[in-house]
This record gives C-alpha cells, sequence and structure tokens, in this order.
C-alpha cells in the first residue's frame, strides 16, 4: 500500500517518526503521559510473564522510555525493535547495554517460539486490521507458549490525523482501534486473552484509551 505521494505506508510512518525523533525524545524521557491505570496494564504483563529463559521484547520501542520502565520494574533480558532507524538511534544512546535493531512488527528478528513477552505500546496506531493481524500472528511465531503480549493503542473506531507534530511540519494519519477487535484478533491467532481496559481521555488526550493483554496458548 502507498500514500498519496506513491510512498509506502511503511516508508512514511519511518520517515515520520525519523523526523520527530529528536523532539520526541525530548518530550517524554519516561512515563510521565501515562496515567496509573496504563502503567498497571503493564505491571500485570509482567507478572505474567513466564519464568525461565528468553528475552522481552519492546516492540515498536521509540526512543526506548519504556524500556526503562521495564528495567526498573527488574525485566531482563530486554530487547527492542523499532521502524525508525532515528529512534533507534535515541534508544541505543539511552541503553547501551540493551540490544535494539530496526525491524518491521511483522519480521521480527527472533527465532520460532523463544520470547517470553511482548510490549506492543502504541505501536500499533498506524496499522489497520489486516497489519494488526499480521503482527499478532508474527508476535504468536515468536513467542514461546504460555508468552504474554501486551498492546496499548488509541480506541475507537477509524482514523485520526496527527498534524505538525512536535513542532514539525509533517503529517500522519493515524489508526483507532476498538479494544473488542484487538481482542477478538488475538483470539484468532491462537491467544488466550486475560484482561481487556479501556479509560477516557484526559488532559490533552483526543480519544480514549485501550489496553488488551493475551497470553499465547
Amino acid at each position: 500500500m502507498s500514500d498519496d505521494g506513491g510512498v509506502s505506508e511503511t516508508d512514511a510512518t519511518r520517515r515520520f517518526y525519523d523526523t520527530i525523533a529528536a523532539a520526541y525524545a525530548a518530550a517524554l524521557p519516561e512515563t510521565r503521559a501515562e496515567a496509573s491505570l496504563d502503567l498497571g496494564t503493564i505491571a500485570q504483563f509482567v507478572a505474567d510473564l513466564p519464568d525461565g529463559d528468553g528475552p522481552i521484547v519492546d516492540a515498536g520501542c521509540g526512543t526506548g522510555r519504556l524500556l526503562t520502565h521495564l528495567a526498573a520494574l527488574g525485566v531482563s533480558p530486554l530487547t527492542g525493535v523499532d521502524l525508525s532507524p532515528a529512534m533507534v538511534a535515541h534508544a541505543r544512546t539511552a541503553h547501551p547495554e540493551v540490544p535494539i535493531e530496526v525491524a518491521e512488527l511483522t519480521a521480527l528478528p527472533f527465532p520460532d517460539a523463544t520470547v517470553r513477552g511482548i510490549l506492543c505500546w502504541y505501536a500499533i496506531i498506524h496499522s489497520d486490521a489486516d497489519d494488526v493481524a499480521a503482527i499478532c500472528r508474527e508476535a504468536r511465531r515468536v513467542l514461546r507458549p504460555g508468552g504474554v503480549i501486551l498492546l496499548g493503542f488509541q480506541a475507537g473506531s477509524g482514523n485520526r490525523r496527527i498534524e505538525r507534530a512536535y513542532g514539525h511540519d509533517i503529517a500522519m494519519n493515524a489508526v483507532l482501534h476498538e479494544p473488542a477487535a484487538i481482542a477478538r484478533t488475538l483470539e484468532a491467532e491462537a491467544f488466550d486473552v486475560t484482561a481487556i481496559a479501556e479509560r477516557a481521555a484526559r488532559g490533552r488526550e483526543r480519544h480514549a484509551q485501550g489496553f488488551v493483554l493475551a497470553r499465547r496458548r
């Protein structure tokens, strides 16, 4: 698929985040944007991680702020992937001890059934329903049986337009997702959904926020 200028949606998304990476890193160095409920879903994700070997992946790690949070919760070993080379560069600087790679969520750089957990925190916000299904399918491939995945996203239906993001003259379309629809997609990919949460918008947010936690069968 491509945008109106003939650029693929993947390339357009990469370009968007490459452009805003430095401003994003400065504006959001940690979890100040998250509500207590949001952080609570991450805490439950951590509590549900299976014992044993295998990394925990921040899939769509951006500049690495959730890697910082997971490390503070005692999670290890950590690894990260992101579509944007500029975002990855910031994450590597912040976390030189963590392996972080440029990769798409539909082509994760991990062998089958080797990962204990995947945090996909606002990384599906540019993905339509078919793309989300492909992301969940790839997550199932790399997760061990019993491994867990947590997805966070803006909740609702339809699309939204991000204008002049982080002070840059660049715009991007984003997709809203109903938590129940994400849960059905995970179930179709052989996950057992263990929690669904949604909260109202707060502060400068324009949309509700959704969270779905699931375990690979």
